[in-house]
């Protein structure tokens, strides 16, 4: 979802799962500006722009993942006001390791604790880099991919996680027009491309859910 908000032209994923996440993430996209439209398990997205680049505290709250919208405003808008994953105000939600990859990217970032809001720019527009993560990270992988998409020259990210949806996301972008190729188990390099194109994407069934209805049948 967060990927086909990289393109003004129409994403259309297949396969989806029909589950409050989701749901919110598409609210999030209409409050930024797009076209959302879900038929059974499919829904179609299309931002021809945005209308703000910064997330509410409320959707925020509901889903970990809003913080990745931070990649395609940033490409796109050269800015992004993103509030702490999940809206968490207790503990550590540590998204230091993303901050740390967009800086070397050029991204100029303040987090006010008064707000809990991190305020983003990117003043020059976004260049690739090399960078390792100290500890590897899901969405943090798959949130610099996305930004690296647009990034002037190539990015290389070490360290990088090995989910199957890791691979999915390049699958998808690859197919919007994306130059990303996986090195070796933990290395990925991206080719700034200047723009991307809708697609049809279905997505893999759910590992979680297969695991799951292994062990019912085990029980």
């Amino acid at each position: 979802l967060v990927a086909a908000c990289l393109t003004q032209e129409e994403v259309v994923i297949e396969n989806i799962p029909l589950i409050s996440d989701l749901l919110t993430m598409a609210d999030i996209i209409q409050e930024l500006g797009g076209n959302i439209k879900i038929k059974d398990h499919t829904i179609s997205v299309k931002v021809e722009e945005f209308k703000k680049t910064k997330i509410a505290l409320e959707r925020a709250a509901e889903v970990r993942t809003s913080a990745m919208f931070m990649a395609p405003l940033l490409a796109r808008c050269g800015e992004a006001i993103i509030p702490n994953p999940g809206g968490c105000r207790i503990g550590a939600r540590p998204i230091g390791r993303t901050i740390d990859g967009l800086a070397q990217m050029g991204v100029e970032v303040i987090y006010k604790s008064s707000d809990g809001y991190f305020y983003m720019k990117a003043p020059n527009g976004l260049s690739g880099t090399d960078y390792t993560f100290k500890k590897s990270t899901h969405t943090g992988t798959e949130t610099l991919i996305l930004a690296a998409v647009f990034a002037r020259g190539e990015t290389t990210l070490r360290n990088a996680a090995q989910e199957p949806e890791i691979e999915e996301l390049v699958s998808l972008l690859n197919q919007m027009g994306a130059k990303i190729k996986k090195v070796d188990e933990r290395t990925i390099k991206i080719e700034g491309v200047e723009e991307l194109s809708g697609t049809t994407f279905r997505i893999s069934p759910d590992r979680n859910e297969a695991v799951t209805l292994a062990i019912a049948t085990i029980v």
